[in-house]
């Protein structure tokens, strides 16, 4: 065996073989779904628990004056003045806890999404019908095109979970309500994903690992042939492993560029609106309790406002009119990602957005009335995950620049069909066998 066909044959074996652990990834992360959400509602349960208990520490005295059982409301405010730094160090030492079992979690979660997009930008041409790539027992081509086709017509929603979930999840009491609820959309999106490729690919097929791909050369190759195809399977092992390109296809062309052009025009002014809340957090810290701490908090919420509005407008590229339609040729023709999924990266992050302006209004009536140093905790703490998340706008923008101008030929090596010298020679025989059956 000449040392091209050596190559091709690892090649393809290593091409095959990851496309199938993939498949593996996805389908044991899908298999075990039901307890891996259990887990996470439970950690969302626990958050939204330990803030409850957060507010009912230190009481301020209106909560006797305005309560119906001042006699009951009193013994609770008392209680409350006790030992309330020891209290507080505790719940945040559970809320540490908690978001440990949560990192977990959401690593499990990353493997599983890496292979889905992994899957979404594999080829379809290689799992064709031929002479070369034998498949292990019980897995068929077109059980692999399925699963292929299945992880592209959903990738889009993959786009929900770009953000550094290191950054984004720490334990900070003050963003408590928010991480609650961004693990909560985390819970439902990943159900969605999870339903979609078990009702398209997982009912009906089993996947046995333990056997080996093996890849047959022996059939009539040319060495040309034979150097086409490893020239072939290298560049789309090269496009699977490139994550400009996925991201690119993750957002599709359109949208693409809309993002870059508005991510480029709004990123100043959402720079600026996080200065100014951490120059408010600073005034704040500086200030005499007071009158004055009401109206720096009250005038804090017009700034986080806008911020928001501004964070908000930075996505807008995504929602309507803009389609996320997926096209792409071969054993199976257009795919068209649904309109409610095409919606719905945008749609969770404008609702994350939306419901933040309500936490922070409706918190900052009574934070107006405690310590300067909660007020100021309370923005930075924010502001802290506003600027995460555009820092994951940036690294988006940045892999989207960079694999924008390659996408197009990649694309086109996606849908080439890499046995094709094979299926023309295999043609020209059944056009010479015909007449003679005739």
């Amino acid at each position: 065996m000449s040392e091209a066909r050596k190559e091709l044959q690892e090649a393809l074996c290593r091409y095959t073989t990851d496309t199938l652990t993939y498949i593996h990834t996805v389908r044991t992360f899908c298999e075990m779904f039901s307890k891996w959400m259990l887990c996470r509602d439970t950690e969302v349960e626990m958050m939204r628990d330990i803030k409850d208990r957060l507010e009912t520490l230190d009481l301020n005295i209106n909560h006797v004056t305005k309560s119906e059982e001042k006699g009951k409301a009193f013994v609770e405010y008392m209680k409350s003045k006790v030992n309330v730094d020891s209290k507080r160090a505790e719940l945040e030492k559970e809320l540490v806890e908690v978001l440990k079992d949560t990192a977990s979690g959401l690593e499990s979660l990353s493997s599983f999404l890496d292979a889905v997009e992994k899957l979404a930008v594999t080829s379809l041409h290689v799992f064709t019908e031929n002479q070369v790539l034998h498949l292990p027992e019980g897995i068929s081509p077109e059980y692999v095109q399925a699963v292929i086709m299945a992880a592209r017509v959903i990738c889009p929603l993959l786009l929900e979970f770009k953000r550094d979930d290191n950054v984004f999840f720490l334990p900070k009491p003050q963003n408590m309500e928010v991480l609650a609820y961004q693990l909560d959309r985390y819970i439902q999106t990943s159900k969605t994903i999870c339903e979609k490729l078990d009702k398209s690919c997982f009912s009906d097929f089993g996947l046995k690992m333990a056997v080996e791909t093996v890849v047959d050369l022996d059939v009539d190759l040319s060495e040309d042939d034979i150097q086409r195809m490893l020239d072939h399977v290298n560049q789309l092992d090269e496009i699977r492993m490139n994550e400009q390109f996925r991201m690119v296809f993750l957002f599709q062309e359109e949208p693409c560029h809309g993002f870059i052009s508005e991510f480029d025009k709004r990123q100043p002014t959402m720079l600026q609106f996080l200065k100014e809340l951490e120059e408010t957090a600073v005034q704040l810290d500086r200030m005499n309790m007071g009158a004055k701490i009401s109206s720096v908090a009250g005038s804090s919420v017009g700034a986080v406002g806008g911020v928001l509005s501004i964070v908000g407008l930075a996505l807008s590229p995504f929602t309507a009119g803009v389609s996320l339609a997926l096209t792409m040729t071969g054993a199976k023709g257009t795919l068209a990602l649904s309109k409610s999924a095409r919606a719905g990266f945008i749609a969770v992050n404008a609702l994350f957005l939306g419901m933040d302006i309500f936490f922070i209004c409706k918190d900052s009536i009574s934070l107006a009335k405690g310590s300067e140093t909660e007020v100021s905790q309370f923005i930075r703490a924010r502001a802290a995950l506003w600027s995460s998340e555009i820092d994951s706008w940036q690294k988006m923008h940045d892999s989207l620049n960079e694999g924008l101008p390659t996408s197009e030929k990649k694309k086109a090596v996606l849908e080439t069909p890499i046995y094709l010298e094979m299926e023309v020679k295999k043609q020209s025989e059944a056009e010479r066998v015909e007449p003679s059956a005739e």
